[in-house]
């Protein structure tokens, strides 16, 4: 079985020292731990490679961000993002010196937590002898990137902030290969594929579709995925409550 890497994409953020008393979502606390904390315990049940993660330079260097990631687990490690980028997937790439290989790569976002092992989700995608896989929750909300799926649950296009079904979602990205989503990244960017002026993740499955790849989803609970993008999102993940 080939080594995993996984990519931590931090939401955008404008290039401003933080406030004293504002923190980044991803420094967020339930119980006492940062969810980032929390996120890197969760891919360390799936012995990774290497956990890339990416922060704002800003951020990095006001937070001491390098010394607090590599006490989390000896393969994590951050990728300083400089200003800002044409959207996640472009972030993502930054990566590729060190995912464009035929290593499996999951990428997911440090706005999302899902109550799920992450092991199990991976392995229903290996068993399955899926191409790449994502992890899909309901809801019709316009913020979320949604995905159509044919009679054996499989994806057959995918769309970003467009309800064109009522599977969202659920900021969880899997590949066989990082090479397989460098690839479909880059002919994503050379049609120029972009949603509100930004290049996504999701648009990169529309690639793979095109190439006949099979491209699975896990489902899970609407209560089971747990965003943090809003205020009081993170207000609740902070209680330890529900959305």
């Amino acid at each position: 079985m080939s080594a995993l890497n996984i990519v931590l994409l931090a939401g955008k953020k404008e290039e401003s020292p933080p406030d004293d008393r504002e923190y980044p979502e991803y420094l967020s606390e339930c119980n006492g731990k940062p969810l980032i904390h929390s996120l890197i315990d969760d891919c360390a049940m799936l012995d990774p490679g290497r956990i890339i993660c990416f922060f704002s330079n800003c951020d990095v260097t006001k937070l001491h961000l390098r010394n607090m990631v590599q006490q989390m687990h000896p393969a994590a490690s951050i990728l300083p993002v400089h200003g800002s980028t044409k959207g996640a997937a472009c972030t993502a790439l930054l990566a590729s010196e060190q995912i464009d290989n035929d290593d499996e790569l999951l990428i997911l976002s440090t706005s999302d937590f899902l109550d799920v092992a992450l092991a199990d989700v991976v392995r229903a995608f290996r068993d399955g002898g899926a191409d790449a896989g994502v992890v899909i929750f309901k809801s019709l909300h316009p913020r979320y990137s949604f995905v159509r799926l044919d009679n054996d649950n499989r994806v057959i296009e995918a769309a970003e902030k467009n309800p064109i079904s009522a599977h969202a979602i659920a900021g969880m990205y899997w590949f066989k290969s990082g090479s397989m989503f460098i690839s479909a990244a880059k002919e994503m960017i050379r049609k120029d594929a972009r949603v509100n002026n930004n290049f996504y993740i999701s648009s990169t499955l529309n690639e793979l579709v095109l190439q006949h790849q099979k491209i699975a989803s896990y489902r899970i609970e609407p209560t089971q995925y747990r965003p943090l993008k809003t205020q009081s999102q993170l207000q609740a993940f902070e209680a330890g409550t529900s959305r």
